[in-house]
C-alpha cells in the first residue's frame, strides 16, 4: 500500500508493513509489474534475503484456499515454469465472439466470426485470470516485465470465485458463503 491509514489498519490485525509504496508507484498509470518489482527490491533490502519466487495474492479475490497456493507453487517448481496464473473458465456470455461494439447507437460484432455463432456450444473454452494467486520467478519478473511468457502455466480453479471491486461484489460474496454455494475449506 501507499497509505499510512491502510498500513495502520493492517497493523491492528497483526500484519507487518515494512515499507510503503512510493507516490511514484501510486498513480493511475502504475502497472502491477512496477509495484511487484518495487516490493521485491524493498523486501530484499528490509529482510536481507534474496528471493527466487514471488507469490502474488490479490486482496480483491477472497475465496482463495490453501490448496490454491500450494497448487500454484507446485506447478511452478515441478514444471520449471516462469510463472503460474490462477484461471477460471470464462462465462460464455462474456466470450469475445458474442461481444458487440456500439458506435453511434449502432451495433456490430466485436469479432467477425460473431455472426456465425448461433449456440454457445460452438464456442471454445476461454480462461480468465481470477486473481486468486500468481507465482512468478524473480528472473522472469525482472527480465520479461510480464507474468505471461511462453513458459507460463495455468492453475485451473473451477469453483465459484468473486473479485471485489465494489460494494455489490461484497454482498454477492456474503450471499455465496451464507447460502452454502461456496465453502472456504482446503
Amino acid at each position: 500500500t501507499d497509505s499510512n491509514r491502510y498500513a495502520d489498519e493492517g497493523k491492528k490485525y497483526g500484519l507487518q508493513v515494512p515499507f510503503l509504496r512510493p507516490d511514484l508507484l501510486s498513480t493511475d498509470n502504475t502497472t502491477a509489474i512496477d509495484t511487484m518489482v518495487h516490493a521485491l527490491q524493498e523486501s530484499e533490502k528490509v529482510f536481507d534475503i534474496e528471493f527466487d519466487i514471488l507469490l502474488i495474492i490479490e486482496p480483491t479475490s477472497p475465496f482463495r484456499i490453501a490448496s490454491d497456493i500450494e497448487g500454484v507453487c507446485r506447478e511452478l517448481v515441478e514444471n520449471n515454469a516462469d510463472s503460474v496464473v490462477c484461471v477460471s473458465p470464462l462465462d460464455t456470455k462474456c466470450h469475445p465472439a458474442k461481444a458487440l461494439i456500439m458506435q453511434n447507437n449502432r451495433l456490430q460484432h466485436y469479432e467477425r466470426r460473431g455472426k456465425d455463432i448461433t449456440a454457445r456450444q460452438q464456442l471454445e473454452t476461454l480462461y480468465a485470470r481470477n486473481g486468486i494467486c500468481y507465482a512468478i520467478t524473480k528472473e522472469c519478473l525482472l527480465n520479461n516485465k510480464d507474468i505471461i511468457t511462453d513458459k507460463t502455466r495455468a492453475f485451473l480453479v473451477e469453483r465459484h470465485i468473486v473479485n471485489i471491486d465494489e460494494l455489490i461484489d461484497i454482498k454477492w460474496a456474503e450471499f455465496l458463503i451464507q447460502s452454502g454455494f461456496v465453502k472456504l475449506t482446503t
